[in-house]
């Protein structure tokens, strides 16, 4: 098994962001624990920890040898690995150390393969391989490959295949390089999926990051006390406003709340939404409307629901209000909330939370001036689940008491014309936003 000291700010880079450099120095030492200790279980197998230094913390236990892995890339070392394990046993596998939960059988179908073929290899879902077996290994096999690469798997079994060695592919599995792939590992682990005891007890020490971004434009009437709302709900990590040219004091007040970050963009709740998202440092991304009150348990119903397999997003109920409770028509407000009950495809305010992974994935919400929260969360779907929260948000009802027919035929006809083709910005023509 390769390996490599487990420390802050060297081990787990890509994941720095997310859990911080302890976390993911902590997240790499529990991925070598678990994979380690399935290694351990391989019967009939002579075990060696291939390190790239020696080091106090490996504890590889009695009766196991430790190599040093070398100078050179990773091919010379994996082939030079390889080729030491030839000259004592009839076949030699290398496997990496960031694989928890990979399950003991793969080794079985490792062994299996090389009684009948000269080379095993296990591709992993980035493009490269988690695992390489030979029973024969010529010099120079693996030198020059590119690596960390979408093709090196493809690259590498052209080269297998240009030597001459029959090879057996693995059932393919994943490398947890990536936030995305953190989460999920979490869900994985959390369904009973595949078990990584001490991958699991790392995950409970790191949280979800959660980053709020509000979109805003001439809302000093409500700003402090979104704001002010935000501040007391408990598990929110970062709060950014998003200013789209306000004529009011409404960037003024957000940036006298403590602990808010006001920024500046093109005004359109989606060039907005998106500005928030390229400086926000969570991992979970919860795009909140200023007229949109989350409930006080919200970060509970996030990590629940994003804690389910298949989710990489969620959205809330809602229920809507008049601001001053004094209408004749507050009664109707809530046949709009009908909506948020039933469609698969939320709306922004529902108040959207997404893997910040997934939210890139798609490339975050589409620049178009109408509907660009339904379109989001279209493509959203097709690449996972997006959960429905079993609570509401509050939403002011403003725009339907200012126009109530109007608004009702907006909100109802305009996602059928746009399912059928119409473009946003013609119907964009035809929309006017009341404040």
């Amino acid at each position: 098994m390769f390996a490599k000291p487990a420390r802050a700010g060297a081990s787990k880079t890509r994941l720095i962001p997310a859990v911080g450099a302890a976390g993911a120095a902590n997240l790499a030492r529990a991925f070598f624990d678990d994979i380690w200790a399935t290694v351990r279980e391989v019967a009939d197998a002579s075990i060696v920890l291939a390190v790239t230094e020696s080091d106090p913390t490996f504890d590889p236990g009695p009766n196991i040898e430790v190599w040093i892995q070398g100078d050179g890339d990773l091919g010379d070392r994996m082939e030079r690995a390889l080729r030491r394990g030839l000259e004592q046993a009839d076949a030699a596998i290398v496997v990496g150390s960031d694989l928890p939960g990979l399950p003991r059988r793969v080794f079985d179908q490792a062994r299996d393969g090389l009684r009948t073929h000269d080379a095993v290899i296990g591709p992993a879902d980035d493009g490269g391989f988690y695992l390489i077996g030979l029973t024969r290994c010529p010099q120079g096999l693996l030198a020059g490959l590119p690596w960390s690469r979408t093709d090196t798997c493809e690259h590498t079994l052209a080269r297998l295949r240009s030597h001459g060695l029959r090879i057996r592919q693995l059932e393919r599995w994943f490398d947890v390089d990536t936030p995305d792939d953190l989460e999920r590992l979490r869900k994985l682990i959390s369904s009973g999926a595949i078990s990584a005891p001490a991958t699991a007890a790392a995950l409970r020490e790191v949280p979800r990051r959660i980053s709020v971004i509000v979109p805003v434009l001439n809302e000093q009437a409500r700003i402090a006390s979104r704001l002010e709302e935000l501040n007391q709900t408990g598990g929110i990590d970062e709060v950014i406003v998003v200013d789209g040219g306000s004529t009011d004091r409404t960037a003024a007040i957000a940036r006298s709340c403590n602990g808010v970050t006001v920024i500046e963009s093109e005004r359109g709740r989606a060039r907005q939404m998106n500005a928030g998202a390229q400086v926000a440092t969570g991992n979970v991304l919860l795009f909140l409307h200023a007229d949109v009150s989350l409930p006080k348990n919200a970060v509970a119903l996030i990590n629940q629901a994003l804690d389910r397999p298949d989710a990489i997003a969620g959205a809330f109920k809602t229920w809507t209000v008049s601001d001053s409770h004094r209408s004749w028509l507050e009664p109707l407000l809530h046949l709009a909330d009908l909506r948020s009950r039933y469609t698969s495809l939320p709306y922004g305010d529902q108040a959207i939370f997404v893997n910040a992974d997934s939210f890139r994935a798609v490339g975050g919400y589409p620049n178009q001036p109408l509907m660009e929260d339904f379109e989001f969360s279209r493509r959203l779907k097709r690449r996972g689940k997006i959960v429905r929260v079993p609570a509401s948000v509050t939403v002011s009802g403003r725009r339907f008491l200012h126009r109530p027919l109007y608004y009702a035929v907006l909100m109802n006809i305009f996602p059928l014309l746009y399912r059928m083709g119409v473009p946003a910005q013609t119907l964009a023509r035809f929309y006017r936003d009341s404040r």
